[in-house]
């Protein structure tokens, strides 16, 4: 059932932030779930598999609400870019739903597996490509700087926001996350947009 596939899914994240993912057993993620360690091979082929799902859902969700909030319509009629560029950047980092053991894991993975780069670089293109379809909407209505390479422009905000709101959700101060998110806003409306 999915409760069980989600249930071993949660156990395999308690498991890999107390042991690691190398010294994980589908033996400790079952005892974990309370359940047979036959289960967990009757969902997952292996602890492998486990969080690749949990990067592939969390990715899903990441990505509809971040490419929700880079919509071009829900831009128009904006007088100050800058107040709708810090509701982007808090939903950007407030989609960090990983807890920070699991996300050390997973960029670890992430340059050992190349099956862990196929879904972190999916969700690259997909926000990529938000970006740029937003970035081409608020240049069009004369809010960017004249001089702004679009392309540039994409490559440059997508970077910075990614990896501030990663280094941010690592540091396990809300005050500190939010106050990170403050200024990479500030950050991007000072780089895009016309003073």
């Amino acid at each position: 059932s999915r409760r069980t596939r989600q249930k071993l899914i949660e156990a395999a994240v308690d498991c890999f932030e107390r042991h690691g993912f190398d010294e994980t057993t589908t033996a400790m993620i079952a005892a974990r779930a309370g359940v047979a360690v036959g289960t967990v091979y009757n969902y997952f082929t292996d602890k492998r598999e486990i969080i690749l799902e949990l990067l592939n859902q969390t990715d899903r969700e990441v990505a509809e609400e971040v490419i929700a909030q880079l919509e071009p319509a829900s831009w128009q009629g904006t007088t100050d870019p800058r107040e709708r560029t810090r509701t982007l950047i808090d939903a950007i980092f407030h989609t960090q739903r990983l807890r920070p053991g699991i996300q050390r894991i997973l960029w670890a993975q992430y340059f050992k597996d190349p099956d862990f780069r196929e879904p972190f670089e999916a969700l690259r293109k997909r926000m990529s490509d938000a970006i740029d379809d937003f970035i081409a909407a608020v240049d069009e209505a004369g809010l960017c700087r004249p001089d702004l390479d679009r392309e540039t422009a994409s490559f440059v905000v997508l970077n910075a926001v990614q990896w501030n709101s990663a280094q941010a959700f690592l540091n396990e101060d809300p005050a500190f996350r939010d106050a990170a998110a403050r200024e990479t806003a500030e950050l991007v409306a000072r780089y895009l947009f016309v003073s």
